[in-house]
């Protein structure tokens, strides 16, 4: 799902500026709603890759929604799809965000120890982008959402990133969010977080058919049969994009 139509994020950074002043206090303690990753392993390290490259980016993110209650054992289904929150501005756009963000087009590149392939055929300008992509063993697709914001902004605008995402989503299966929230005190660190209702309304509230039905086409688990860390030449291997016929 996408923010409702109209709705634009401010780019602040208090709720960052609340963890800083918590931790100065009490050290390493945290006010958020956290939940635990029942779900590790390559699953939760590969969405930890993902959110650090974001990070050395410079660019605000959040993995939000059904990837992140899979890691908390909320559903025990595998999603097969990140969906990762985000926004550029002009002025801070590097090379590395314009081929990334696909406004600088290019069908097949690598950022630090992740692989991409650009899936072209739900892509829209500014908006979503999608991905094949690997790192080590692990081949998953990534849906990049782009955020509307009024401000240029930063890592620090992390946590009130995912409370603008939980704000404008109209279901509780929204409301679980993976994001590395930046300090001015020693320890950077990703934090696991939910609404502090994420639970109530049963399961119906969390798991609507809308979200499942979202983020389960067919045509997204694509699989590009790697065969890593054998000798391989799938097209992540080869850096080469998807063929029309890959999806008929």
């Amino acid at each position: 799902m996408a923010p409702q139509a109209g709705k634009c994020f401010d780019g602040l950074t208090t709720l960052t500026d609340i963890h800083d002043s918590v931790q100065t206090i009490a050290g390493n303690a945290t006010w958020v709603s956290e939940f635990s990753p029942v779900v590790k392993g390559p699953e939760k390290y590969v969405a930890e890759v993902l959110l650090w490259l974001f990070y050395r980016l410079g660019l605000f993110c959040g993995i939000v929604g059904q990837y992140a209650m899979y890691i908390g054992c909320k559903v025990t289904s595998h999603p097969n799809l990140i969906t990762i929150y985000t926004a550029y501005h002009p002025q801070k756009l590097s090379s590395e965000i314009a081929v990334l963000l696909q406004i600088t087009h290019t069908p097949a590149f690598s950022l630090e120890s992740l692989d991409f392939v650009f899936v072209p055929y739900y892509y829209r300008p500014g908006k979503n982008i999608y991905y094949t992509v690997r790192h080590g063993d692990i081949t998953i697709a990534v849906r990049i959402v782009c955020v509307d914001c009024v401000l240029p902004c930063a890592p620090r605008s992390n946590l009130n990133l995912v409370h603008f995402m939980w704000s404008t989503f109209a279901y509780y299966c929204s409301n679980y969010a993976i994001v590395v929230v930046p300090s001015r005190t020693p320890g950077n660190k990703i934090l696991y977080v939910r609404h502090y209702k994420a639970e109530i309304g049963g399961e119906d509230s969390r798991t609507c058919r809308q979200c499942i039905w979202d983020t389960q086409d067919p045509r997204m688990l694509y699989n590009v049969g790697c065969q890593i860390p054998n000798p391989c030449t799938c097209i992540l291997c080869l850096k080469q994009p998807l063929t029309l016929k890959s999806f008929v």
